[in-house]
């Protein structure tokens, strides 16, 4: 029978949790996850409604989008609405798992498929974001072993920088040593301080091939204990040229250029919505369009930046889309709920696929948040 781990490995292949903004939380939140998952509920939020169908439904573990514990949770209580929540799951035995930012930033993920719902063609992440964070792996080696040493790297995958790989820099010095008792030093002799000549070997590795590197590096490398720094860096670009459409938002073109107006009809119809709001010229030319799920604040340089006529989001800030429309970039607000939960709805049988349980949607939180 399938464990809530099976479902959080599966979370993880079609939205790296490594994708998450550093102040969310995501992955399994509340749970034990040895255990057993016969059906999976999807949802936006964790909610009591959404408990109740759990419990109707039986379902053993709830997926949703939004976090309902974060970060600065000291206590989990009945005195709080989420404590109360994590208490009452934790009884029926149903696992938490969230994915948020990642399933909004992932390939395949919220973003893309609302970008896609919008009629959008050519889609590239808004900002980008590499799919895992990467090191630069740092080793000094005699110039005998250089190229050995180089070589055991590239083979266990480092030194790829976007589309290049076999990327690597080495400068020359000089390294000192003292070898105690008990060494048997490559180079130099026992009991005295070497001091020989050396390379710096600087290879960039990407955080699931860090341990591979090193350990490659030390069997390609002749002495017996090699110094190896292991570095983070920060704005590097993703790893592999394929992975590089994950990142916040989605940009692209429609595919023959439309009014701002017209556009925003078709996501109206597109979303299932009896309106939207527009911020700028209804009769403006649009062609080139940004999309974010949600809450549309932090990425607006951005929309900027990309050369758009127009900007699609849940939400944004008053001056924010007041600021846009002045520009001439237009402003489509579907709602933060809508524009989340149908590409959520898009983005369910995808998990089915990939998991051997039943995965359902919730109904409940669908009546609920559309009713009037």
């Amino acid at each position: 029978m399938a464990t809530v781990r099976d479902i959080v490995e599966a979370v993880d292949r079609l939205a790296p949790f490594r994708l998450a903004q550093g102040w969310d939380n995501v992955g399994l939140l509340l749970g034990d996850a040895a255990w057993p998952v016969r059906r999976v509920l999807v949802s936006l939020d964790v909610t009591e409604t959404v408990c109740d169908e759990a419990e109707r439904l039986e379902a053993d573990c709830l997926l949703a989008h939004h976090p309902f514990l974060f970060k600065d949770v000291s206590r989990v209580t009945a005195e709080t609405r989420a404590g109360r929540l994590a208490l009452r799951l934790a009884a029926g035995q149903r696992a938490v798992i969230a994915a948020h930012t990642n399933l909004d930033a992932a390939q395949g993920g919220l973003c893309d498929l609302l970008a896609e719902r919008a009629g959008l063609t050519d889609i590239s992440p808004l900002r980008a974001e590499p799919l895992e964070r990467t090191y630069k792996v740092v080793v000094f080696v005699p110039a005998a072993d250089l190229e050995a040493v180089r070589l055991a790297a590239f083979d266990a995958g480092a030194g790829r920088i976007g589309a290049y790989s076999e990327c690597s820099f080495a400068a020359e010095g000089e390294g000192t040593f003292f070898a105690g008792e008990g060494t048997s030093p490559a180079v130099g002799a026992k009991g005295d301080r070497s001091a020989v000549p050396e390379h710096r070997l600087e290879i960039v590795a990407a955080e699931t091939r860090v341990g591979a590197v090193v350990a490659a590096i030390g069997r390609a490398h002749s002495y017996e204990t090699p110094a190896i720094d292991v570095y983070p860096l920060k704005g590097l670009p993703a790893q592999h040229p394929a992975e590089g459409e994950a990142g916040l938002g989605r940009v692209g073109r429609l595919k023959k250029p439309k009014t701002a107006g017209q556009l925003a009809d078709d996501i109206k119809r597109a979303l299932g919505l009896a309106g939207v709001q527009v911020a700028g010229e209804r009769s403006a030319r649009v062609e080139r369009v940004a999309v974010n799920t949600g809450s549309g604040s932090g990425l607006v340089e951005a929309v900027r930046a990309a050369g758009c006529q127009a900007y699609l989001a849940g939400e944004l800030k008053y001056h924010e889309a007041q600021s846009l429309a002045a520009e001439g970039i237009a402003v489509i607000l579907g709602g933060h709920y809508e524009t989340e939960r149908v590409p959520l709805e898009d983005w369910t049988p995808r998990l089915a696929e990939a998991v051997d349980v039943e995965v359902r949607l919730s109904e409940s939180e669908r009546g609920t948040l559309r009713s009037k």
